[in-house]
């Protein structure tokens, strides 16, 4: 990490140098790089830190009017922070590395065809005990994607019409399956073996007509080994297929001194797997659960800018997301079902300031105020209802 900081800070030192001797060759860097340390303290637990970053770095290569190359590397380190309901641990850490390659092709007037390859690796720690480079839901991937982007008039105003197809094949070197582990089923196969593997197939259809942008997006998920859990707790002959639609739109507005981009997004998860209950390790009858892991959700992100001078805002803003199970019953303290639909929620206010260092550059800090709740009443291993207040201070970097 500190090696990552010192290339980090040379990069930027050398950027703007570097930046007016490539354009003049046809060569266009990219660069955006957000930093931010914050701290976290939940209505109950210890007081705890986390930082993260995103880093993108690209080159736009201009072969002739048109024909064009743009390589990226993008970095996504997400340490600890408060998580949604239910779905990971405060301490939970993640770390993504993308590289990719598009070619840019403009077709006529209208239309611009762009093919890409993708090369992926995501790091992970999910529990105290596990190394990086060894984390349970490590995972690489590799994908080929095709867009065009069509433009059009509308009342004088360009709009832009982007069909895309795209399909990752990622593989999951480390993960085990706790079953088959406690039932020694793959004690001479080591465990993992491509169970979690899958391909991934995604269409989707985006439309942006200044100020306005949306998102349809369809994906399904097959995975290469694993099998569906059956009620007898064995293991069927049908492979896990997931689903998702995803709906997203929103909008970027100005009036006067205030700024914002509201958005929202809409998603059905659907997946054929299904879920055992164990009480304890030697529980010979578990709880059988159907359709456990479909769902629907929708999030809304409500950001406001107040411009008090060239340099200076205030912000504030309103994040929620609310996501409702189809069959999956909330559990109680002692880890029973009981009646009803599962049904978790996470609302976050904030509040802070924007300092503008030059046209590419500023610092912000944010206060926030995180209340997360759930029906489900089994906590053991994961938060379900809490609330906590955050501060974080952060840097970014675009040109």
């Amino acid at each position: 990490m500190k090696k990552l900081v010192l290339i980090l800070c040379l990069f930027i030192a050398t950027a703007d140098v570097g930046a007016v001797g490539l354009e003049s060759r046809q060569f266009t860097p990219y660069f955006n790089m957000r930093v931010g340390q914050g701290a976290y303290l939940p209505n109950q637990g210890a007081f705890f830190t986390g930082a993260n970053m995103n880093l993108g770095v690209g080159l736009l290569s201009k072969i002739t009017d048109k024909h064009v190359l743009f390589a990226l590397y993008n970095l996504d380190f997400r340490g600890q922070a408060f998580q949604f309901p239910n779905t990971q641990e405060f301490d939970s850490k993640s770390q993504a590395h993308l590289f990719s390659f598009e070619y840019r092709w403009n077709v006529g007037d209208r239309w611009r065809v762009r093919p890409s390859v993708a090369f992926g690796k995501t790091y992970t720690q999910t529990a105290a005990a596990e190394v990086w480079g060894h984390g349970l839901y490590d995972d690489k991937s590799a994908g080929l994607q095709l867009a065009g982007d069509y433009t059009f008039p509308i009342r004088q105003k360009d709009a832009v019409l982007t069909p895309m197809i795209s399909r990752y094949v990622i593989r999951f070197p480390n993960y085990s399956d706790i079953l088959r582990e406690f039932r020694g089923e793959n004690a001479n196969t080591g465990l993992a073996g491509g169970l979690k593997d899958q391909v991934l197939l995604e269409f989707s259809l985006g439309f942006k007509y200044a100020p306005w942008r949306a998102k349809l997006r369809f994906n399904t998920v097959d995975f290469k080994s694993e099998r569906v859990v059956q009620a007898s707790a064995t293991y069927g002959t049908d492979k896990q297929a997931d689903s998702n639609v995803i709906l997203e739109g929103g909008m970027d507005a100005k009036l006067w001194i205030l700024e914002t981009s509201p958005q929202i997004r809409f998603v059905t998860h659907k997946s054929n797997q299904n879920f055992l209950l164990f009480q304890s390790a030697t529980d010979a009858t578990p709880a059988f659960a159907g359709n456990y892991y479909g769902y629907k959700e929708v999030s809304l992100g409500l950001p406001v800018f107040l411009n008090m001078t060239k340099n200076w805002a205030a912000s504030g803003e309103l994040d929620l997301q609310k996501r409702t199970y189809d069959s999956r019953h909330p559990r109680d303290s002692q880890n029973q079902f009981v009646s009803g639909r599962q049904s978790d929620n996470m609302v976050t206010l904030s509040a802070g300031l924007r300092k503008r260092m030059n046209d590419v550059s500023a610092f912000t800090l944010t206060y926030s105020v995180t209340t997360a709740r759930s029906n489900n009443k089994f906590e053991r291993y994961l938060p379900s209802s809490y609330t906590g207040q955050g501060l974080v201070l952060a840097y970014q970097l675009t040109y």
